[in-house]
């Protein structure tokens, strides 16, 4: 019995010291983390609106996006950062627009979907399918990928709607 408890005790504290010492790992990388997904989107953002010489940040009823702004401060679209959730993971796409709410491009940020059948939404064959749309145009999924590409294409159709109203 003595030795049980001894075992138990044992256990337990190398479990508890494991458990302040992954707490302590976390709390110094989660700032690294948080800033190394601001410049992965800071640099999506001009890869999918490189003619923006401004960028100001909108927040309006819960939704953030962005205006992208020429040399003279004028309007030239919007940027946003969409989210669905896909077959297996959840998928990031930034996504840019004319003020008249037709796509200009989009890009996957961050997905974790099947290998080679869900990571084609990925690919530029499929995001190319996005280009000079509007919120109520009909864009085609991946046969193969349906659930992880129409995830996108409802989650970007539903964020533009909102912010082009």
């Amino acid at each position: 019995m003595k030795e049980t408890l001894k075992y138990s005790a044992v256990l337990f504290s190398i479990c508890f010291f494991a458990a302040i010492l992954l707490s302590a790992v976390a709390s110094i990388t989660q700032p690294i983390i948080e800033e190394t997904k601001a410049e992965q989107e800071n640099n999506a953002i001009k890869e999918v609106m490189p003619q923006a010489r401004g960028i100001e940040k909108v927040e309006e009823e819960g939704l953030v996006y962005y205006k992208a702004k020429d040399f003279s401060g004028n309007n030239i679209g919007y940027v946003f950062i969409s989210e669905a959730k896909g077959y297996s993971s959840v998928i990031r796409a930034v996504v840019s627009i004319t003020p008249e709410g037709e796509i200009i491009a989009v890009k996957v940020l961050e997905q974790n979907e099947t290998p080679g059948i869900g990571t084609q939404i990925t690919e530029e064959k499929f995001l190319s399918r996005f280009k000079g749309k509007k919120a109520l145009d009909n864009i085609d999924s991946i046969s193969g990928a349906t659930v992880s590409s129409s995830a996108l294409i409802d989650s970007v159709k539903q964020t533009l709607k909102k912010i082009i109203q």
